[in-house]
């Protein structure tokens, strides 16, 4: 990013991502890589513009870069997410486990929804949050049936190993091509311990991934049972002829 004042000011704004809430002007300042003086008048542009809201002598992100994200195309009436809600909530109700959508952003997989299953696994995911595709089983998917360049950003972003059972940069492509023989992909405990997820690819006319949905669960035993209401649901939505405008 730009070493300019707008430079520094979004980097403020990136420093509040993650799971950090509420958070102080040091720590704000080490994240943004700006001296703490910068990012204290920095932040006060941002109170005054509605950005960052204070909270005693801290600071968070306001409302209003909730509305600003909601306007994001996706997330827009007759978005992705519009579109594929129903689906979610039918999906949700066959299975009764968490159930997401995402989509694909540079070497990570964006999430824009999810429902909850009450006795579902504990998916370490969030609506807005990230994660590596290549640890995913959403980002298996997308990846799978994507553009060559797309694959590329990922082999070329650094792997990190989240449990025993991450892929490696060597194993992905090899998993890419079970994928697409399959139609679907898995996550066995590749992310975290304990969540096991089916993922099935929504494809655009010309067999592109234009999003994926998910089924979470905290054993693989029900994928099976899983994946026949997964890959139908998949199915209808990719039959959308609205998805692609969306």
């Amino acid at each position: 990013m730009e070493d300019t004042s707008a430079g520094k000011a979004l980097a403020l704004l990136d420093a509040f991502s993650g799971r950090l809430g509420v958070v102080g002007v040091t720590e704000l300042a080490e994240r943004a890589h700006v001296t703490k003086p910068t990012a204290h008048r920095l932040l006060q542009v941002l109170v005054a513009g509605g950005y960052v809201r204070r909270v005693g002598d801290r600071y968070c992100l306001s409302e209003h870069v909730f509305e600003m994200g909601n306007q994001v195309r996706a997330c827009r009436p007759s978005g992705i997410r519009d579109i594929a809600g129903p689906y979610l909530g039918e999906l949700f109700a066959e299975t009764r486990q968490t159930v997401q959508l995402a989509v694909l952003s540079g070497a990570e997989v964006l999430y824009l929804d999810k429902v909850v299953g009450l006795y579902g696994a504990p998916c370490p995911t969030s609506v807005g949050a990230r994660r590596p595709t290549y640890a995913t089983g959403l980002g298996k998917a997308l990846l799978a049936f994507a553009s060559a360049e797309r694959l590329q950003d990922t082999l070329r972003a650094p792997f990190r190993r989240f449990t025993r059972q991450t892929l490696t940069a060597a194993q992905l492509e090899g998993c890419l091509d079970d994928v697409r023989q399959d139609g679907y992909a898995t996550d066995h405990e590749e992310l975290r311990r304990g969540v096991n997820c089916v993922a099935a690819p929504v494809l655009d006319p010309a067999g592109l991934a234009i999003a994926a949905i998910s089924v979470c669960s905290a054993s693989p035993t029900s994928e099976r049972r899983n994946l026949r209401a997964l890959q139908r649901i998949a199915g209808e939505l990719s039959a959308r002829p609205s998805l692609a405008l969306a």
